[in-house]
């Protein structure tokens, strides 16, 4: 998978990736709204690019790569992942990467190719209701809230979208 907005480059991830991720989640600002909010180890990095190159090969479901094109440097990923019925539609970026718009662009980008491209339905995104910034972009993507929930003691909001018909 390749395409671009104005500001960015969305493309499969490559094993040459590994080490940018890593920093990316090393940092425990990234990391606060995801499980239990504790950085991960390059291991961890490892092992989640990884799957995402093998999910990609795969079914071509995956999360991508977005690469900013003045920094020509790896910010972060927006993508899918196929669960048991269901599509979660997500995204994580470096900390310097966030308040600039990039998730905001690469989010309508990416889920305009899982709908025109790959065909997905039955799509959903979820957040803490602390990350204000994630649940207003899930808000103007057009997905509609479900319901509320608790994952690792926080307090969490479910969107889904409907079939493209």
């Amino acid at each position: 998978m390749r395409t671009e907005t104005e500001r960015l480059v969305i493309r499969s991830f490559s094993l040459a990736d590994i080490p940018a991720y890593a920093a990316i989640v090393a940092d425990p600002r990234v990391t606060i709204y995801l499980g239990d909010g504790s950085p991960h180890n390059y291991a961890e990095a490892q092992t989640y690019i990884r799957d995402c190159i093998a999910r990609d090969q795969r079914t071509g479901i995956s999360r991508y790569a977005v690469i900013g094109k003045s920094e020509k440097d790896l910010i972060g990923f927006c993508g899918f992942k196929e669960l048991a019925d269901y599509v979660d539609f997500g995204w994580r970026y470096a900390y310097g990467a966030w308040g600039q718009g990039y998730a905001t662009e690469a989010a309508f980008k990416v889920l305009d190719y899982g709908h025109s491209e790959l065909r997905l339905t039955n799509m959903a995104a979820g957040s803490y209701i602390e990350n204000v910034a994630s649940v207003r972009i899930i808000q103007q993507l057009g997905f509609k809230y479900v319901a509320h929930d608790e994952f690792y003691g926080q307090a969490t909001v479910r969107y889904h979208q409907s079939p493209v018909v």
